[in-house]
């Protein structure tokens, strides 16, 4: 009887110890929480968004405003605080629009990305350019612009494509 109770406890502790592994190898990617803008502007009735593209680190790409939420942050004070950062708009929340995830195996890691529609406290010319200097710890030199909303976007980074269509579906499904 000692011997049959010793085996179902080994069977149980194999159990366990399967699911662990097949835990582990699931959540073996770093996770990378991410929060991001879509800036709205305006002019004479056109929709536009805010791009950026370093002038530091031009591998980086094209991009819309976002980065790492911050501990003792939540979501919105990080979105508020990387525009700021990244184009020196200062904005205000809108509405939540939607979320990009994707996997790099190759780089060992995932993304989560969460993106809000924000609008600039004060106007933005929608014609000019400008250069900001990332107020982060990377000092980056940064150029800023205004794309309007119906201009093909395969030139922004992995994922941002999505935001841009899904702000979009957004625009129709709110113009009244």
């Amino acid at each position: 009887m000692k011997s049959s109770r010793n085996l179902e406890v080994k069977n149980l502790h194999s159990d366990i110890t399967n699911q662990a592994f097949a835990i582990n190898k699931q959540f073996s990617l770093r996770h990378v929480f991410r929060a991001g803008a879509v800036v709205w502007c305006k002019h004479k009735g056109k929709d536009f968004y805010v791009a950026f593209k370093s002038l530091s680190r031009p591998g980086r790409g094209t991009q819309l405003p976002g980065g790492r939420v911050e501990r003792n942050e939540n979501v919105a004070e990080a979105i508020i605080r990387e525009v700021k950062e990244e184009t020196g708009i200062e904005t205000r929340i809108i509405c939540p629009l939607g979320f990009v995830y994707f996997e790099n195996p190759m780089d060992n890691y995932s993304n989560l990305q969460i993106y809000y529609i924000v609008r600039p406290v004060f106007p933005v010319d929608v014609f000019k350019k400008w250069t900001h200097i990332d107020e982060d710890y990377s000092k980056q030199h940064l150029e800023c612009w205004c794309v309007p909303v119906n201009k093909p976007h395969d030139y922004l980074a992995i994922g941002q494509g999505q935001v841009i269509e899904m702000f979009r579906k957004w625009l129709v499904d709110h113009k009244k």
